[in-house]
């Protein structure tokens, strides 16, 4: 089997395509993967966030990004792993119910690659929110219902094939 680049990867994620390769790896590789992710958006939305301070002093731009960065790993990076380790688990209880042989370590990866969409959409909603102050309300309630109709969309891709 051929490994998938991570630029593939994403691209497949959020088209729902090959899941079932994608699967197939090792779940080091989906740990690997939401790392990558998370840590490239990371610094990406802090370039963009400290952009605008070019004329600011270091002391406020230190403590702009400290908070920024403080706020974006307490809220951001425990949304994500919390929703993947909830879903994984659900889909394993759900393997278990109707008896299907799936293994959890690929209930993780498909829980991992279906919660790429949702993590996009909350990377824009989170930059949003520090450049403009606009606050969506109950938008955590719709990244889990994102992550959830692609988990169950590719859920039952990946038990048919």
């Amino acid at each position: 089997m051929n490994k998938i680049n991570f630029l593939k990867k994403i691209y497949y994620s959020i088209r729902g395509k090959k899941y079932k390769e994608m699967v197939e790896e090792k779940s080091a590789y989906a740990i690997l993967y939401i790392a990558i992710f998370e840590l490239g958006f990371t610094v990406l939305i802090s370039i963009i966030a400290t952009n605008r301070f070019v004329t600011s002093s270091f002391s406020e731009v230190y403590d702009y990004v400290y908070n920024f960065l403080a706020d974006f790993f307490y809220n951001s990076l425990s949304l994500t792993f919390d929703t993947i380790l909830v879903l994984s688990v659900l889909g394993y209880l759900y393997r278990l119910i109707t008896k299907n042989k799936v293994k959890y370590s690929k209930m993780f990866c498909l829980a991992t690659y279906a919660s790429t969409t949702a993590m996009i959409l909350k990377y824009i909603v989170f930059l949003v929110n520090y450049l403009i102050k606009l606050n969506i309300q109950y938008f955590n309630y719709i990244y889990i219902f994102i992550v959830f109709i692609y988990f169950i969309a590719n859920f039952n891709k990946t038990a048919n094939d």
